[in-house]
């Protein structure tokens, strides 16, 4: 590995100070900077993934305002209709035309009531597999960059956790032999 000094000259005019730098090689660097490129691309999707939920909830809900919306000009004009004619005809069709003004009261109520279910239940289905499809993209990106930080870290000979755990139990088996040897020259 090449290794390149450099001086530094402080401000207080102190004597110069030598710093060793030593250069990465390209594999290593290219490897590390794939690993945060592929984070960095993997966030964007999981963005405009989030974006395309908020699009179509607020198109949703749109809708249901919509619908809300004409029920209620429906209504409105039923409504109407039925209180000009119970106007003209006076108490005969009084009743009638109430009872029909509860009727449509009781449609557009069912109508909406059962328009915002389905439209709760698309939403939730909607953001539920979001989540789950942003989960496994997160889950695929930790592995990935977990995998190019273990080859990464072995290329500069850095030993991973496995091997740190092996020794450590390669070196607790050898204290016990060494103390059973011990505890042997003792005795004799």
């Amino acid at each position: 590995m090449a290794k390149k000094v450099i001086k530094r000259a402080v401000a207080s005019k102190a004597p110069v100070k030598k710093i060793v730098v030593k250069s990465v090689p390209v594999s290593a660097r290219s490897v590390a900077m794939a690993g945060i490129g592929a984070g960095a691309r993997a966030l964007e999707r999981a963005q405009g993934n989030a974006m395309k939920v908020y699009g179509t909830i607020a198109k949703q809900a749109e809708a249901l305002r919509h619908m809300t919306t004409e029920a209620a000009d429906t209504l409105a004009a039923k409504t109407g209709m039925f209180v000009r004619e119970g106007k003209k005809l006076q108490g005969k069709t009084a009743a009638a035309a109430q009872s029909q003004v509860n009727a449509t009261a009781k449609e557009v109520k069912a109508f909406a009531k059962k328009s915002q279910k389905a439209l709760k239940q698309n939403m939730s289905k909607t953001i539920d597999e979001t989540i789950a499809s942003a989960k496994q993209g997160v889950t695929r990106l930790e592995h990935v960059f977990e995998t190019r930080v273990a080859r990464t870290l072995n290329t500069f000979g850095v030993p991973s956790a496995q091997n740190v755990r092996e020794l450590q139990t390669r070196m607790a088996e050898l204290q016990k032999a060494l103390n059973q040897l011990n505890r042997r020259a003792v005795r004799a």
